[in-house]
């Protein structure tokens, strides 16, 4: 009962008699998951077209009762915008991380060690299925059968990432097709700014590129 009040609070278009039809369409689809009767079938289609349409309604009437009651239609409808693509959300992500034993808080330590962490892991496995504990018959104990699995399975080496460098016209080719538009994104800079200068900038984005690639170290303002 406190999730049905928590997801009403959390949005306010869903009303109980739209709350209790989602519950009979997923008791619905319990009931079908093993049943092939083609009646059921057709009716269980036919409800989550009309549930799907009574949604949609209700949402339209919340908003639209929101903009009428409101004394600034234009912030109001883009707070309603925002909400429909979850952009009014804030998500702070994690602030700490144990890494042996300490809670690491600073995420430039955090962002190599998860860098460091995804790139010396295959290896590690590699060793441990090449271990000789691994080398046994799939009729051994079952502790060791995953390991005779891969190591069977896996058997030639995987080839290595070969990175090409890119170039001044590749990054100018990218820039040239978006669409000029005044609004910023994370980097504070607007498309139709970036398309006037790409042909100046396109020299210093395509040397940071190849060096991150490269190097594996990023920028400290892209961390």
């Amino acid at each position: 009962m406190n999730e049905v009040i928590k997801l009403l609070n959390h949005k306010s278009w869903i009303i109980s008699g739209v709350w209790t039809s989602c519950q009979h369409e997923r008791l619905l689809y319990v009931k079908l998951r093993n049943n092939n009767h083609q009646i059921w079938k057709k009716y269980f289609k036919d409800y989550c077209r009309i549930l799907s349409k009574a949604i949609k309604e209700e949402k339209r009437m919340e908003y639209n009762r929101h903009i009428l009651n409101s004394n600034n239609v234009m912030r109001t409808s883009w707070k309603l915008i925002n909400k429909e693509f979850a952009k009014d959300c804030k998500n702070y992500g994690f602030q700490s991380l144990i890494i042996n034993g300490r809670s690491i808080t600073n995420h430039k330590i955090i962002t190599n060690a998860f860098n460091n962490h995804f790139t010396t892991f295959p290896n590690m496995i590699s060793r441990k299925i090449n271990a000789s504990n691994c080398f046994t018959k799939p009729s051994d104990n079952k502790e060791n059968n995953f390991a005779f699995s891969l190591n069977y399975v896996f058997r030639n080496s995987f080839p290595s990432i070969k990175y090409h460098f890119t170039t001044t016209r590749e990054i100018e080719n990218i820039i040239r097709p978006l669409k000029s538009s005044n609004s910023c994104g994370y980097d504070e800079v607007p498309s139709k700014l970036l398309k006037l200068c790409s042909y100046f900038i396109s020299s210093p984005l395509n040397y940071v590129c190849n060096r991150t690639l490269f190097t594996g170290v990023f920028p400290d303002r892209l961390i």
